[in-house]
């Protein structure tokens, strides 16, 4: 290890004695803090010591005394006796110059690359003089400072060096604006400070003076990050105003550019190979994302566009903080970064984070330079339950110590030790940061006249949220930087507010438990989905009273119809309790399960309202289903089988089997007795087989009042006793139980359509108008064909009900301009809470700001998006949606364990037992209350280590014009998972190719399938696309939408150039075009060094931002040819 920085001389030259050691220590503590001598009461912090220098001076002493002292031991003894009395005792425990980029300087020319002319990285600062300056001393001056700083008069050149110029001229513009408006003068100043720099050309500084006349005079001086921290605007201000007064004026001689000093960062520090060990070992296992409260969905790839929140910090709270600063010997940074911790806790509730910090490598022999010396460092804090504020300054405390003494590995190198590279749209590892600057004596002297520096916001975000603390003369001001298409500045205001409040908790309390939010949602703005709850309609009777009243007070009321035969309510009601009897007869009664294997039609109507009246549960099966699927779903939990005419095969034979022929009508009611057996709402009302993630089917209980909440006047969904309703929906398929049990439970007249008006729309149409259908309906996909092919057949409806699938918005929209129903709601529901959970009323306006919602909880009903640690997600962030309320099935029947796995405790109810159903779905609530479904939660496959979900895929494919239904698969190959997606359309349906390049524009490369065009997707039985069919048509070698050339790389010369460049340049052998740079262990600077190679190769310049939006050896091979010339894009994917 190279010998630290401010000892006297080598370890070895002391004499072994007491008195040797004071003498060594004397002078590493004189050196650091460059004082002639020291006292025993000389407190190091106030002699001028910062964090940076106490790490420093911990170092030397580590080498001086051969002890692994504790890194943060000047907090520990800052006074000079107590040091050296802890150290005599006991040991403690644990131009034309180039060069390359520093870490610091790395990170912000690459974050230039990337968004090249944002001033992300400007810093502005405005000063408001009382009088006028002379421009002419002020040249002289700013040309005299970068004389004197390197960092003034260094460029930046590809790939990535540092250039120093022997002299420079700092621009200085001049501007009269006496008159000027106030607003046309402030737009002028913010353009003139967010101007682009041209990074090769220094200085990266330059000047405005505004001639104000009797209002005095506006200096705007803006410097670029890259060459400039906020310690050195400290320099520049004191050294520009000390200059002024003794400028020469124009033409004076500047002083010999002095010899530029070597960072001695590298010498103080720990070996590189311990520094990288213990960063592995302090981020091993950390989350690699923070949940901030945004309230506006994440965008693909940020624009960096940010805003301000400003809030003036209590003096009370700075008062506390000063005391626990005092007593915890904290810097104000890590006071600071105790409230910064205790907010984030607040905000999000996460006791594990990442947080970014910013820390100085600046060295003592560094202090009066000025220059980029800082660095962002990931600060991991855990903040167990029961954790207090005290409790987390000493581990901040230790922590910042600890990163300071490792700050050797940058965070570039940091990020790729852990090989946490990011997602698409977010910054890797740390997506906060904190910032504290003490400039409460920054101003700027010109002669007589002082002005304070005010800075100016740039219109930019540096991290998704950057507090930002400054300590002014008269007050210390929070700034709370957060990226605008997060944010609203509702949101980040009352986010901001919320952080600060616990802050101010955390100091009043510090020996208390810091808070986190509760299960309850969290306290900041905008409506965090609430549940919506209310009674059900009709006191919740369950529905078998429902019919017989309507029998009793409108008998003659139609209640039935299929093709010619039409029943009314006294004759159902007979019909029903004849099959009742029939059931009773043969012993079953209250509790027992009746399967129904039949079609859709009258008799099963009426086997199902029977089987009710009995007091039993119906169990509807598909008649056409696989003998054994059928087989597998009666065993074991149906008692008996109801059959009209023949039993499909695949019943057990040791099954019941009854008919319903066998029970005819008793007009006077005498053999099935007057009323129907007595049911509550927890009493079974049917059973529901759906498929299984392990191929056998789960077989869902339903109770009464799951049906109760749905009739006769739920609300959106109201039937009235005077409509005509369409019962076109397979009995079971579950969207039946609104279909027939709203119909009857309303008093309204049920039309049973055969499976040839439902599967033509040509005949859907006749059938609907036929009937005077004012009910209606149909699966997604169903509705979708209807639109296409039949859009005047719903001018009649009343109310049109759909749901199953994602809604297709340029459908819709079609439907309502033309002839639309009165109604149109979108309704979502799992099997497992009766149908519908939520719905949403489709308004021309609904579609007009994009992806339709699934809307609200219906009353009786709540819904909540919760995240991985089970409490809600704000709005614009991702969960998955949890229902519950009165549809809430019973579970799964036999299945406990799986009972208890999806049906899980309500913590937000208030009721005793109150449960929660885990849909798997995926949702995005909206500030309005809504949901947005974003797709299933095992629709997520992983492609070449990206997690892809297929519902996105199938989002983008049906927003391209002509696509009117897209579905997406994931197939595993021995070369890996491949994505493929199937596309329907009409007549101007574009092909494959044009198809993957739109994809190309709006997905990363990863996402994009191969594609298969056909002219319409197949349905099953239930309406709904089948995707096991058309998974078993696609063919088996689709070429891979990569593929450069469609041919093999050597037969391509750009191909095979490209690739051989790109393979040295990651140390590999071969590579897919495919492969991605960044998962391959690339990282910005081996692009640009890449880039240049392949600019020297072909003479084309790839952008770096370019690059990284497709950062695949094939989308290279791409750029390169579309600069050569070429043909732009890459090869077509299949079609057929």
């Amino acid at each position: 290890m190279a010998e630290p920085t401010g000892t006297a001389g080598p370890a070895g030259d002391r004499d072994g004695t007491a008195e040797g050691l004071r003498e060594a220590v004397t002078g590493i503590w004189c050196a650091v803090l460059g004082v002639d001598h020291v006292g025993p009461q000389d407190d190091f912090f106030l002699e001028g010591g910062d964090s940076g220098l106490a790490v420093e001076t911990a170092l030397s002493l580590r080498a001086l005394t051969g002890t692994e002292l504790d890194l943060d031991i000047l907090y520990q003894y800052p006074r000079f006796g107590e040091l050296l009395a802890a150290l005599t005792g006991p040991p403690a425990t644990a131009t034309g110059e180039q060069r390359p980029l520093t870490p610091a300087e790395e990170r912000l020319w690459i974050a230039e690359r990337l968004r090249p002319g944002s001033p992300q990285y400007h810093i502005a600062a405005l000063y408001r003089f009382p009088g006028g300056i002379d421009v002419l001393r002020l040249r002289a001056a700013l040309d005299a400072l970068a004389a004197r700083h390197g960092a003034l008069r260094r460029g930046f050149e590809a790939p990535g060096r540092a250039v120093t110029a022997e002299r420079v001229s700092v621009p200085c513009r001049w501007l009269d604006a006496r008159g000027v408006p106030e607003p046309a003068l402030r737009e002028l100043i913010d353009d003139y400070a967010r101007a682009p720099f041209d990074l090769s050309r220094p200085p990266l500084l330059r000047a405005l003076a505004v001639d104000r006349g009797d209002q005095g005079t506006l200096l705007l001086l803006t410097v670029h990050h890259l060459v400039c921290d906020g310690a050195s605007l400290a320099l520049l201000e004191d050294g520009l105003g000390r200059l002024y007064s003794a400028a020469p004026g124009p033409g004076g001689q500047q002083a010999a550019p002095p010899r530029e000093r070597p960072s001695a960062a590298a010498s103080r520090l720990l070996d590189r190979d311990e520094s990288r060990a213990w960063w592995r070992r302090t981020l091993a296992g950390c989350p690699r994302g923070i949940a901030l409260p945004h309230d506006l969905p994440r965008p693909a790839v940020p624009d960096g566009a940010g805003a301000v929140h400003t809030l003036v910090c209590d003096p009370q709270l700075l008062d506390r903080m000063a005391e626990m600063a005092a007593r915890e010997r904290l810097s104000p940074y890590m006071t600071w970064t105790v409230a910064y911790a205790a907010g984030l806790l607040a905000l999000t509730g996460q006791r594990d984070l990442v947080a970014g910090v910013a820390v100085s490598s600046r060295s003592g022999e560094q202090r009066d330079e000025i220059g980029m010396f800082v660095d962002p460092l990931p600060l991991r804090l855990r903040l167990p339950e029961g954790v207090t504020a005290r409790d987390l300054a000493r581990q901040v405390r230790r922590g910042l110590t600890e990163a300071l003494a490792h700050q050797g590995v940058p965070f570039q190198a940091i990020v790729a030790e852990l090989g946490a590279q990011g997602e698409p749209g977010r910054a890797p590892l740390v997506q906060t940061g904190l910032t504290y600057l003490d400039a409460s004596g920054c101003v700027l002297r010109l002669d007589g006249l002082r002005a304070r520096r005010e800075l100016l916001p740039t219109g930019t975000a540096k991290y998704e949220l950057l507090w930002s603390v400054t300590r002014q003369a008269d007050r210390t001001v929070a700034e709370f930087e957060y990226l605008s298409g997060l944010f609203s500045a509702e949101r980040a205001a009352e986010a901001h507010t919320v952080m600060m409040a616990a802050a101010q908790a955390a100091f009043s309390r510090p020996d208390e438990p810091l808070r986190a939010p509760g299960p309850a949602p969290v306290p900041v703005p905008g409506p965090v989905p609430a549940p919506v709850s209310g009674p059900v309609a009709a006191g919740g009777r369950p529905l078998p009273e429902l019919v017989r009243l309507h029998a009793r007070q409108r008998p003659d009321a139609p209640a039935l119809r299929h093709r010619d035969t039409e029943l009314s309510y006294r004759e159902l009601d007979a019909r029903a309790l004849a099959v009742a009897a029939g059931l009773r007869a043969a012993g079953l009664g209250r509790g027992s399960v009746v399967a129904v294997p039949m079609p859709r039609g009258a008799g099963t109507v009426l086997a199902c309202l029977g089987i009710h009246y009995a007091g039993c549960a119906y169990l509807p099966l598909d008649p056409d289903q696989p003998p054994d699927r059928l087989r597998t779903a009666v065993r074991g939990v149906a008692d008996a089988a109801l059959v009209a005419g023949q039993a499909p095969p695949g019943l057990p034979p040791e099954l019941p089997l009854l008919r319903l022929e066998d029970m005819p009508a008793d007009p006077a009611g005498r053999a099935a007795g007057t009323v129907p057996v007595p049911v509550t709402g927890e009493d079974i009302a049917y059973l529901m087989s759906t498929s299984g993630s392990t191929g056998r089917p789960k077989t869902v209980v339903i109770p009464h009042r799951g049906i109760s909440r749905l009739v006769p006047d739920a609300e959106g969904l109201a039937i009235r006793a005077d409509d005509r309703v369409a019962h076109v929906c397979n009995p079971a398929f579950d969207a039946a139980t609104l279909e027939v049990w709203g119909a009857l439970g309303a008093g309204a007249l049920l039309v049973v359509g055969d499976k040839e008006d439902v599967l033509s729309p040509a005949r859907l149409r006749a059938f609907l108008a036929e009937h005077r259908i004012t009910v209606l309906g149909l699966p997604t996909a169903l509705l979708n064909t209807v639109i296409d092919f039949a859009p005047d057949a719903l001018g009649g409806v009343r109310l049109l009900v759909f749901g199953g699938e994602k809604a297709d918005e340029e459908r819709l929209a079609r439907l309502l301009a033309g002839r639309p129903p009165a109604r149109v709601v979108n309704v979502y529901g799992p099997t497992e809470n009766t149908t519908v959970s939520t719905l949403q009323q489709v308004t021309a306006a609904d579609l007009e700001p994009g992806p339709l919602p699934i809307g609200r909880a219906l009353s009786g009903s709540t819904a909540h998006a919760l995240g991985p640690d089970g409490r809600p997600v704000a709005p614009g962030e991702e969960g998955e949606l949890y229902v519950g309320g009165d549809g809430l099935a019973h579970g799964y029947h036999g299945n406990p364990a799986l009972t208890a796995a999806s049906f899980v405790p309500d913590p937000f109810g208030g009721r005793a037992g109150g449960r929660l159903y885990r849909t798997g779905d995926r949702v995005r609530p909206r500030p309005d209350g809504t949901f947005l479904f974003l797709g299933r939660t095992d629709d997520q496959v992983k492609v070449r280590g990206f997690r892809v979900e297929l519902g996105e895929i199938e989002l983008a494919l049906r927003s391209l014009p002509g696509v009117t239904d897209a579905v997406a698969f994931a197939r595993a190959t021995p070369d890996g998972t491949e994505l493929l997606a199937c596309v329907a359309g009409g007549a101007g349906l574009p092909d494959a190719a044009a198809l993957t390049g739109e994809l190309r524009g709006t997905l990363p490369p990863y996402m994009v399938p191969a594609v298969v065009v056909t002219d319409r997707l197949p349905l099953n039985a239930n309406g709904k696309v089948d995707r096991a069919a058309l998974l078993a048509w696609l063919p088996r070698d689709l070429p891979r939408p990569g593929a450069p050339g469609g041919g093999a790389a050597g037969t391509d010369p750009v191909a095979e150039g490209v690739t051989a460049l790109w393979c040295d340049a990651l140390g590999v052998d071969r590579a897919h075009p495919d492969d991605s740079f960044v998962a391959g262990g690339g990282h910005s600077i081996k692009a640009l060094k890449l880039l240049a190679r392949v600019d020297e190769k072909f003479g084309t310049a790839v952008d770096l931002a370019d690059f990284f939006a497709d950062p695949t050896l094939g989308g290279l091979i791409a750029a390169v040819r579309q600069e050569d010339g070429g043909p732009a894009g890459r090869p077509p994917a299949a079609s057929g």
